[in-house]
């Protein structure tokens, strides 16, 4: 968050019923398990950030990326707090530990006890019972020449090398153009969430679609239901007016 806050995000504060202070310094909060992510609204979060932006003359695409990112890990970290979790099994290491250190303690007083049988019988030598290992046989090149060795060679190089493969980096879109694209496919009616955004689309247009959705919420251009727990996003337009830039 350095990036952010010398750029959009420098003196942005949040502030929430349960926290006030940096965006990068709730995250950690929550991964380390010290503040609750059920406590926290998101969309609040994101109405504040929207807020904020709306406030500025000039917006950083770097801090708005930054803000993506943190929201999407919020996201995340929130929806796996709502998934059903298997209930907790109580091993009782304890017990466990104690059980085998006293095993561990038999066998070493039968070998002690062993021990000193043979000493008090005299053996003070030991049969080497473990099979002896096998050495491999020597190999050695037999009947070949330099200029055999050397056109092995060139054949080898005449072969080639493989092409490296080229690697296609995923298209950036911006939360400006991801907007557009949900208001010229939504027209002037009414569609879900999913079909708006695309099948093709990955899991980072997804996120950037969701964020803005939001924002569309909060300029009151569309309106948004959805029916159960996971179910479909369905979205209607409510007027033909242009987002704003921010």
């Amino acid at each position: 968050m350095n990036e952010g806050r010398n750029g959009l995000l420098h003196g942005y504060q949040l502030r929430l019923p349960v926290y006030e202070g940096p965006l990068d310094v709730l995250l950690r909060l929550i991964e380390r398990n010290q503040l609750a992510v059920t406590d926290v609204s998101l969309v609040v979060v994101t109405e504040q950030f929207i807020e904020y932006t709306a406030s500025l003359t000039t917006a950083s695409s770097d801090a708005l990326a930054e803000f993506t990112t943190i929201a999407a890990r919020l996201l995340l970290l929130k929806s796996r707090s709502l998934l059903p979790k298997p209930p907790a099994v109580e091993d009782d290491e304890e017990v466990d530990d104690l059980v085998d250190t006293l095993r561990e303690y038999q066998r070493a007083r039968l070998i002690a006890a062993d021990l000193r049988q043979r000493e008090v019988a005299g053996l003070q030598s030991w049969p080497r019972l473990a099979v002896p290992p096998e050495v491999p046989p020597t190999e050695r090149l037999v009947g070949t020449t330099m200029q055999a060795l050397v056109s092995a060679l060139r054949r080898c190089v005449s072969r080639g090398t493989t092409k490296p493969e080229k690697y296609v980096t995923a298209p950036v879109i911006s939360l400006l153009e991801m907007t557009r694209r949900l208001l010229g496919r939504l027209g002037r009616g009414h569609g879900n969430f999913r079909a708006l955004v695309g099948p093709e689309a990955t899991r980072t247009e997804y996120t950037v679609a969701f964020i803005a959705l939001l924002s569309l919420l909060r300029q009151r251009l569309v309106d948004a239901s959805q029916n159960g727990l996971f179910g479909e996003i369905e979205i209607a337009r409510i007027n033909s007016a242009e987002p704003a830039d921010d």
